[in-house]
This record gives C-alpha cells, sequence and structure tokens, in this order.
C-alpha cells in the first residue's frame, strides 16, 4: 500500500516535469517493493527525461529481468535507446515486442522509423501498421510518404499525405512534405497553398521557408523567392539547402558574385551539392572565370550530371581556356547523348575552326542550319562566320582536290596505255575528277562549245587554246593543233604539259626520238580521254597541283556546293 502511494505520487511528479522528486518517491517504492515493475519502469523514464539513459537502461533492464513477457517495458526502453542513437538495439527491442503482440501497430511504425537505412524494409514496417490500424496511422502514413518522395513514387507519396490529412489537417510538418511532393510533380500553385498552410500553423519551421522559397523560383518570382530563403538563413544560417537556393536566385537575377558566395559555403558544407557545383560552374562562367568553370562542371559530371548541357558547358570553358581538342570532345560527348543539341554542334563548330579542321566545321555549321534555319543565333553565327570560313574552306578544298586530281594523273601516266576493265574503270573515275573539276557553270556543254566560249572571254586561255589543239589534232588540222599549242608556249615557255602535247601532234618530220616528252605523249594520246580531260591530264600529271589550282580556281566553290547538297549532284 505505502509503496503504490509512492509510486503514484512519483507520476504525478514526472508527469509534470519534476524529474528529481519522481525520481525520489519511486526509489522509495522500489526499497518496499524490490520487484515493483512499474515503479522500475517509471523510474526509468524518469532518468531518460533527464538524460541518465545509463541510469534508464538499468531500470528497464531489471524490469525486463522480472517481467519478460511486458510489451510496454521494450517499448519504453526501445525509445530511450532511439533518443540515444542506439537504433541497433532498440531495433532489437521493437523485433521482441513484435514477437509478443504481432498486431502492434504502433510498434510497426517505430521499427519503420528505425529502418530508413533500409528503405524498402521500412516501407514494408509502415505499410503493417498501416493495415492493423488504420484510424490511428498518422505517423506512419507520413513516414512512408516521405520514403516514397525519396524514391520518385510521388503519386503514392500523394495519396498517403492526403489520408494523413484527413486523420489530422493541423500538423505542419506533414503540410510540408505534401507540398515538397507536389513541387516535384509540378504542380506548383497546390505547392504553394500547402507551404502557405505550413508556415501559418509553424511560422518558425525555416524548412517550410526554404522550400517555398524553391516553389517561388520554379515560377520564376525571384525577389519573392529570395524573401523567404532570407528568412530561413536568419532562423538557420548555416543550411546547405538555403544557401544553394540563394546562390540560384542570386544568378537568375544576375549577381553571379553574390551567387558564387552563397554556393561557395554550400559547397563547403557538402561537396556533394551537384546543383550547386554546377550552377557555381554558370556563375564562374558569368564572371569570365573559364578556369573555375571547368572545374566545377568536371566535378558536376563526375558527381553524374553528365547530360548533353553539362559538357556543353564545359566545353564552352575549355573553349575559352583555349582546350580545343577538349572543347571538341565535350561537344562531342553531348551529341552523343543529344544528335540534335544546337549548342553543341555550334560550340564543335568553333572548335573545328579553331583547329583548322574546316571540312568538319563546315559540316556542323549546314547541319545547324538545318535543324533550326529561323534561329536568329543561328543566323548570327553563320553571318559571323560563313564567309570566313568559306574562304579557307574554298582554298583547302581546292588544295585537296587539286592534289587528288595530279596524283589520279600521274598514275594514269605511269602505267602507260595497258587495257583491260581495271584501266578502263582508271580512265573513267579520272574523267569523273575532270568533269568536277572544270567550271561548274559549263559542266554539261561538248569540248568545242566550251573552247570557243572561254576563248570569246580571254583569248589567251591557255586551257581553252589547249582543248583545241586536241580538237585539230582529232580532225587531223595538225599545224592548227600546233599553231595553238606554240600560242600557249610563247606566252609560257616554261609550260612542260603544253610540250608534252604538242609530242602527241603529228609534226610531219617522221621524227621518232625518245625522249621523255615523247614517251609521255604516247601514254597520253593513249588513255582515250576527251580533249578536256587530255589536257588536265598532261597538267597535273607534269607540273601538278598548283597549277590546276590556278586554272580551276572555280572547283572550290562546286566542291563546296556538292557537300552543301550532295543529292542535287
Amino acid at each position: 500500500m505505502r509503496a503504490g502511494k509512492a509510486a503514484a505520487r512519483g507520476e504525478e511528479h514526472r508527469l509534470a516535469g519534476r524529474y528529481e522528486a519522481a525520481v525520489q518517491e519511486f526509489t522509495r517504492a522500489i526499497r518496499l517493493v524490490p520487484g515493483y515493475i512499474y515503479a522500475l519502469g517509471s523510474r526509468g523514464l524518469a532518468f531518460s527525461a533527464m538524460g541518465d539513459v545509463e541510469a534508464a537502461l538499468a531500470d528497464f533492464g531489471r524490469a525486463v529481468e522480472l517481467d519478460p513477457g511486458n510489451g510496454w517495458l521494450y517499448a519504453e526502453r526501445a525509445r530511450t535507446l532511439t533518443d540515444a542513437d542506439r537504433e541497433q538495439e532498440a531495433l532489437a527491442d521493437y523485433d521482441r515486442l513484435i514477437e509478443l503482440f504481432p498486431d502492434d501497430g504502433g510498434a510497426h511504425a517505430a521499427r519503420g522509423d528505425l529502418l530508413w537505412h533500409d528503405p524498402e524494409s521500412a516501407v514494408d514496417a509502415y505499410s503493417r501498421a498501416i493495415e492493423l490500424e488504420p484510424d490511428d496511422s498518422f505517423m506512419a502514413l507520413i513516414g512512408r510518404a516521405t520514403l516514397y518522395r525519396l524514391d520518385e513514387r510521388l503519386e503514392e507519396a500523394l495519396a498517403d499525405l492526403d489520408r494523413a490529412a484527413e486523420l489530422d489537417a493541423d500538423v505542419p510538418y506533414m503540410f510540408l512534405e505534401r507540398g515538397r511532393v507536389n513541387r516535384r510533380l509540378k504542380r506548383n500553385e497546390q505547392a504553394l497553398a500547402d507551404l502557405d498552410r505550413a508556415i501559418e500553423l509553424d511560422p518558425d519551421n525555416s524548412g517550410s521557408y526554404t522550400e517555398r522559397g524553391w516553389v517561388k523560383c520554379d515560377l520564376g518570382r525571384v525577389e519573392e523567392a529570395l524573401a523567404d530563403v532570407n528568412v530561413a538563413l536568419a532562423a538557420t544560417p548555416d543550411d546547405g539547402e538555403s544557401l544553394e537556393l540563394r546562390g540560384i536566385l542570386h544568378r537568375l537575377a544576375g549577381r553571379p558574385a553574390a551567387a558564387v558566395a552563397d554556393l561557395d559555403r554550400a559547397i563547403e558544407l557538402n561537396p556533394d551539392a551537384l546543383l550547386a557545383v554546377m550552377v557555381r560552374g554558370q556563375a564562374h562562367q558569368a564572371l569570365q572565370l573559364p578556369d573555375a568553370a571547368y572545374a566545377d562542371f568536371s566535378r558536376a559530371i563526375e558527381l553524374g550530371l553528365d547530360s548533353a548541357d553539362t559538357y556543353v558547358s564545359r566545353g564552352e570553358a575549355a573553349l575559352q581556356r583555349h582546350m580545343l581538342e577538349d572543347a571538341r570532345a565535350d561537344a562531342g560527348l553531348a551529341l552523343e547523348r543529344d544528335p540534335d543539341h544546337l549548342d553543341a554542334l555550334v560550340l564543335r563548330l568553333h572548335a573545328n575552326w579553331m583547329l583548322g579542321r574546316l571540312f568538319d566545321a563546315h559540316g556542323d555549321l549546314m547541319r545547324a542550319d538545318r535543324l533550326a534555319p529561323d534561329s536568329s543565333v543561328v543566323a548570327h553565327r553563320i553571318a559571323e562566320i560563313r564567309p570566313i570560313l568559306d574562304g579557307h574552306l574554298e582554298g583547302a578544298l581546292m588544295t585537296s582536290f587539286a592534289e587528288m586530281v595530279a596524283d589520279s594523273a600521274r598514275e594514269l601516266m605511269a602505267a602507260g596505255s595497258a587495257a583491260g576493265e581495271t584501266r578502263r574503270t582508271e580512265v573513267a573515275e579520272f574523267a569523273d575528277m575532270v568533269f568536277v573539276l572544270i567550271d561548274a557553270d559549263e559542266p554539261d556543254v561538248g569540248d568545242a562549245a566550251m573552247v570557243e566560249a572561254r576563248l570569246a572571254r580571254d583569248p589567251g586561255d591557255s586551257f581553252a587554246l589547249a582543248v583545241r589543239a586536241i580538237l585539230h589534232r582529232s580532225a587531223s588540222r595538225h599545224d592548227a593543233a600546233l599553231a595553238d599549242l606554240d600560242a600557249i608556249l610563247r606566252a609560257d615557255p616554261g609550260a612542260w604539259w603544253t610540250a608534252v602535247l604538242r609530242r602527241t601532234v603529228p609534226s610531219g618530220d617522221g621524227s621518232r626520238e625518245e625522249d621523255s616528252d615523247l614517251v609521255w605523249a604516247y601514254r597520253l594520246a593513249g588513255l582515250g580521254l576527251s580533249p578536256s580531260a587530255e589536257v588536265v591530264c598532261a597538267m597535273a600529271a607534269t607540273d601538278g597541283a598548283e597549277l590546276l589550282r590556278t586554272v580551276f580556281p572555280i572547283s572550290a566553290r562546286t566542291m563546296l556546293d556538292i557537300m552543301e547538297d550532295p543529292r542535287g549532284w
């Protein structure tokens, strides 16, 4: 009787927060009845409230020894262990409690709270608690909804939060969590309403202000968002998420230096803050600090943000650092992820241009124009780059193509006039190259008409005179042929190609001396080329590519046209 009265007084003190007085009364009760389970457990609760964890656990342990089937003792000891961050020991107590009372929904819910390191098991525990006690499952619903949100199961999370709101509509955390879910579902107006309610219920919760700041940021209400995040940081100056958000808002507002200051601190608090690292890279880029920007974008990629946009951003920083091959490589990685990424094409265009890869640059320019024919950005780039690029490219094309023609001509001449299918194919391929090389305005006109048109424009046109000479030779007008070729030699005594062609014309003196010009002349005449192709072959095989570049500058423009519209040729 005396022990019971002492325990009752102790419980009165405990409930009133007078823990030392409670301990004294419970101790008096235990002295009177050493195995008094209720007094031991209640004194453990008082010790726990005082922060004396070991004393509390000693009382709970003694009580469990005396009454191992008492679920209340396991539950209270588990709470004390949880508060002391001894989660595995607490989990063991909840497991024992569930063994004793499998239908205790509260035990399953509490067990779920301890299993967040294993989200699947935690969800199972919450689900069991909700199943057992659907009308008393508010916390289990909140816990499961949070795990669903973290796993991007947003509609399921929202369903749990709506059910929780039916059970208790005055809990600010529930509205905060529902605001988070609605924001991730892009339902910003609903999210805003939830967060307004969370702040109304608990105006001192800085997390609600930060989350509402994110929503307002998504809605483009930058200054309002900044006001919210400033409230949050006034309460929690070292909150990394709030610092990250404020850095983003400063960048959006055109204040890159302020953005970098906030993001530096956010990254210091959390080096793996991916969004903060990426946005800081953009702020560094705006401040014309390409080294810092490149480092940030590289870190963002390392952290897992290997999107096309990230590679383009890093490539642009590399371009500013004159790391041209790196810029080109990043553009390529971006295009692997998004083949139609316009900024990646423009980046690679610039890198190729600066590297002297003019054919590649030209291809990128044409593809960008096809992808975005109405883009003012692309139009500006084309207006800025194309005249210069085309000028360089024409020269490069002429050099490359003329060298290819010269190499082919030398191979034909070196092999002589041997017959066979292979030989006919080589001659035909050479004729096709000559077709491209000659003026694009006259590709389908016969040799005679082409000659007269060119000589009407320029009576001293050496190419036209030589073609006319071959036409005279074919008609056995040998004197006329020699006259045209001699006219070329008078103007240019060093034109060896003309001397070779002259040896293909019978002179009437019966000469057959075996000099090198004559050998080449025999081979040239035996190829069966058209007059134009025979003249080109003589030029290319003797004086080479440099002569072709001089005589046929228009061919580069022709090649450009083919590159831009290959189906039209």
